[in-house]
C-alpha cells in the first residue's frame, strides 16, 4: 500500500479566523463556472447579525461555518464551495476599512467583478457615497447590492459620538475571534464525484432532532412517546395548516382535538390528547417511523434516512411560513417560560437550540416529564394560534411567483377563509374584510421591517396575548393584536428616531421609520392594491449626484440631502433603476412608486417643485405624522429638526 499516495490525497481542513484567511500572500479566485455573487439582503443580515450578537452577548470566538478549497496552484485556491460568504466576508473587511485583504479575491474571466472588488476595497473608496450601479443585470450587480445591503447595517448598528470606536472593536473580533474551516481538497480530485458524495449522502442530525430526542427520553412510555411524536412531527411542517397535518383524513379525532369547526384546538392538556388517540388506534407514530427515546437512536434513525428536499415546488405549496420550525420552537419556548423580556440573550438564535432546551430541562426527573408534556402541548396550541393569526405567504392562481400576504382560518372541511370574516364561505378573489386587511398589513409592514429570524420578536409578542386570552372557538378581537403589535413598533419606532441628541440622517435611519410611515399614510388613505413589499435600499429622491444634462423643477442643498424629507425606502433593484435621475424622471416609474406610500407622496409633490422648501415640508408632515401616532403612548416625546 503507498501510504504517502493515502495521505496525499486526505482532506486537509484547517480553523481560521478571517484575518487567517484573508491575511499573508494567500489568494482565492471563484471559478467561471461558478455563479455570480447573489446573497440577498436575508442572507447578508442574518451573518452580520450572529457575527454582532456574538461580539455582544458571549464574548468568544464565533464559528462562521465551511469554506472548500482546491489544492492551491502558485499559492492561489480555488473557491469550491462556499464563494458566497468569502465574498461577503471580503465585502464587510472593505466597509470595515480593513486594507491587508486586497486583491486577495478575484473571480476568474470576470473582468467587471473584479474591477468591482477592486474599487470596494481601495483605500481612497468613500463608503459615504454610494456608487453608480450599473445599469441592468450583469456580474457586478451582486457585489454592488451586498455592499450597499453592509454599508446600512453598519450604519444603523454603530452611530453616535462613539461609532468609530465601536466599529474598530467590530472590526478587531471579525479579523480575530471569527473563524471558519477553510478544507483543501486533494491534488487531482475529481470535483463532480465530490459533489456528488457531497449531495447524495444520509441527513446530518440537526440541533432540532437533538431536542426533539432529549425531550422525548423524558416520557414514561410508548403511549406518551407516540403522543409527542405526532404532535411534533404535525407542527414540524410549517407550510401546512396543522389540523391538516394531524391525520387530516380522520374527521373523529379532528373533531376531538379542534372542535365541530375544525378551527382552533378545544382540548386543553396533553393529557387530554393522549386520551383522544387511545380511543382512536392506528393514530400513534404519525411520524412514519418508531420514534425512539435514546439520542444515540435517534441518530442511528436520522442516519438511515434519505436526503429530503428542503424546496417544495410551488405550483404544489399553498401557504408559505415566513419562519422555520427551529425558530418556532424558540418562540413557544418563550411563551411556556412566561418570558416576557422581548429580546433577551439569544432568545431567537436557532444557533442556540440545543442550548436553550438544555436550560428548560432543568430539576427532578417529575419535573423533566411534565416539561417534555406542557411543552408539547404548547406547541400544539402555539402552532394552531400562529396558523390563524400570523401572516404566511399564499399561492392562488391570481397571485404572482412570490404569492400574496394571507391571514387566514381553517374553517370545516380544508375551506379557509379570512380571520375575521364573518362569511360561512368566501370565493378566492372577494374582498379581505377590513379587520383582517388592518391586521394582515401591519404584520407584513413588521415582516419587511425585521427580515432576519433572530429578529422577529413581534411574533412572540403576538403568540404571547393569543396564549393568554384566546379561549375556545371564538376569534379573540383584532383591535387586541393592533394595539399590541403597535405598541411594538411605537417602541421601535422611539428608539430609532426620537431618543438621540440628534435626528438620524441618510443611511443611519433604520427601516422601521420608513415602513411604520407608509402603514400610517395607508391608514388616512387605504389603497387597495397597496401591499408591503421587501425593501431595503434607501433611496435619495433629490439624487446625491444628479445625472448631467437633466434639467428639473428646483434642487436640493446638500445640507438637506440626507434629510427623511428627501429619502425614500426602495429594493435595491429599484434603487439601482432610478440611479441618478432627477424627481421629476422618477416620478414616471410608476410601478416603482407604488410600493411606497411616502415615495407616492413625495412624487405628487415633485410634479410640481422638489427644492429646499418641499423637502422641508415633506419633512415636518412626516415628522408630525409619526409624533401624533407616538404621542399615544408616549406624550411629550420631543423631535429634532432637519
Amino acid at each position: 500500500m503507498n501510504h504517502r499516495h493515502d495521505e496525499a490525497n486526505k482532506l486537509h481542513p484547517e480553523l481560521l479566523t478571517i484575518g487567517e484567511v484573508f491575511g499573508g500572500t494567500t489568494h482565492y479566485t471563484v471559478p467561471i463556472y461558478q455563479r455570480n455573487y447573489a446573497w440577498q439582503m436575508e442572507q447578508i443580515e442574518q451573518m452580520l447579525s450572529d457575527i454582532y450578537d456574538a461580539m455582544d452577548v458571549r464574548r468568544g470566538d464565533y464559528f462562521l461555518g465551511n469554506i472548500i478549497v482546491a489544492h492551491p496552484e502558485s499559492g492561489v485556491y480555488k473557491v469550491i464551495d462556499g464563494q458566497q460568504r468569502l465574498t461577503s466576508l471580503y465585502l464587510l473587511l472593505s466597509q470595515l476599512g480593513h486594507t491587508a485583504h486586497r486583491g486577495l479575491l478575484q473571480y476568474e474571466a470576470r473582468q467587471r467583478a473584479a474591477a468591482a472588488l477592486e474599487k470596494i476595497a481601495s483605500e481612497d473608496f468613500n463608503a459615504q457615497v454610494a456608487p453608480d450601479a450599473p445599469h441592468g443585470e450583469d456580474e457586478t450587480t451582486g457585489i454592488w447590492q451586498g455592499w450597499k445591503y453592509i454599508s446600512q447595517y453598519l450604519r444603523q448598528h454603530f452611530k453616535g459620538e462613539d461609532s468609530k470606536s465601536k466599529l474598530e472593536i467590530f472590526k478587531k473580533y471579525v479579523l480575530g475571534n471569527v473563524t471558519v474551516v477553510r478544507t483543501t481538497l486533494p491534488e487531482g480530485i475529481d470535483f463532480n464525484r465530490y459533489f456528488e458524495i457531497m449531495n447524495t449522502r444520509g441527513r446530518q442530525l440537526q440541533q432540532v432532532d437533538i431536542v426533539k430526542a432529549r425531550l422525548m427520553a423524558h416520557l414514561v412510555d410508548d403511549a406518551e412517546r407516540d403522543c409527542f411524536a405526532w404532535i411534533w412531527n404535525a407542527c414540524a411542517d410549517m407550510d401546512a395548516y396543522v389540523q391538516i397535518a394531524l391525520k387530516h383524513e380522520n374527521k373523529e379525532l379532528r373533531t376531538q382535538v379542534f372542535g365541530d369547526n375544525c378551527s382552533f384546538v378545544s382540548v386543553t392538556s396533553f393529557d387530554e390528547l393522549l386520551k383522544c388517540l387511545e380511543t382512536n388506534p392506528g393514530q400513534h407514530g404519525a411520524g412514519g417511523i418508531n420514534e425512539s427515546v435514546g439520542l444515540a437512536d435517534a441518530i442511528k434513525a436520522y442516519g438511515q434516512k434519505s436526503v429530503e428536499k428542503t424546496e417544495k415546488n410551488k405550483d404544489t405549496v399553498h401557504f408559505r411560513s415566513i419562519i422555520t420550525f427551529p425558530s418556532f420552537l424558540l418562540h413557544v419556548l418563550k411563551i411556556v417560560q412566561k418570558d416576557d423580556a422581548d429580546e433577551n440573550e439569544g432568545h431567537l438564535d436557532d444557533k442556540m437550540l440545543v442550548k436553550r432546551f438544555t436550560k428548560f430541562l432543568n430539576g427532578t426527573e417529575l419535573d423533566k416529564r411534565n416539561k417534555a408534556k406542557e411543552f408539547a402541548f404548547e406547541l400544539l396550541r402555539c402552532r394552531n394560534l400562529f396558523d390563524s393569526y400570523v401572516i404566511k405567504r399564499e399561492f392562488t392562481g391570481t397571485s404572482d411567483d412570490d404569492g400574496d400576504w394571507s391571514l387566514k382560518i381553517l374553517f370545516k372541511d380544508g375551506f379557509y377563509k379570512n380571520t375575521y370574516s364573518t362569511k360561512e364561505k368566501e370565493n378566492e378573489d372577494d374582498d379581505t374584510d377590513a379587520a383582517t386587511k388592518e391586521l394582515l398589513m401591519l404584520e407584513s409592514m413588521l415582516r419587511v421591517t425585521y427580515t432576519s429570524p433572530r429578529t422577529m420578536h413581534w411574533i412572540t409578542r403576538l403568540l404571547r396575548v393569543l396564549a393568554k386570552k384566546h379561549q375556545g372557538s371564538k376569534t379573540i378581537e383584532e383591535s387586541v393584536l393592533v394595539s399590541e403589535l403597535r405598541g411594538y413598533a411605537r417602541d421601535k419606532l422611539k428608539d430609532a428616531f426620537f431618543d438621540g441628541e440628534e435626528q438620524p440622517q441618510g443611511f443611519s435611519i433604520e427601516r422601521i421609520v420608513f415602513t411604520y410611515l407608509d402603514y400610517l399614510l395607508w391608514k388616512e388613505k387605504p389603497r387597495p392594491d397597496f401591499r408591503f413589499t421587501f425593501r431595503n435600499s434607501i433611496e435619495h429622491f433629490y439624487p446625491q449626484n444628479p445625472r448631467d444634462g437633466q434639467s428639473g423643477n428646483g434642487s436640493v442643498s446638500k445640507n438637506l440631502i440626507d434629510c427623511l424629507g428627501n429619502l425614500a425606502l426602495l429594493s435595491v433593484s429599484d434603487n439601482s433603476r432610478f440611479s441618478n435621475d432627477l424627481p421629476e424622471t422618477k416620478a414616471t416609474y410608476e410601478h416603482i412608486i407604488n410600493q411606497s406610500q411616502k415615495l407616492k407622496k413625495m412624487t405628487e409633490i415633485a410634479k410640481i417643485r422638489w427644492d429646499d422648501a418641499a423637502v422641508l415640508d415633506h419633512h415636518r408632515e412626516m415628522v408630525s405624522l409619526l409624533k401624533r401616532d407616538l404621542e399615544q403612548k408616549y406624550p411629550g416625546i420631543q423631535s429634532h429638526e432637519c
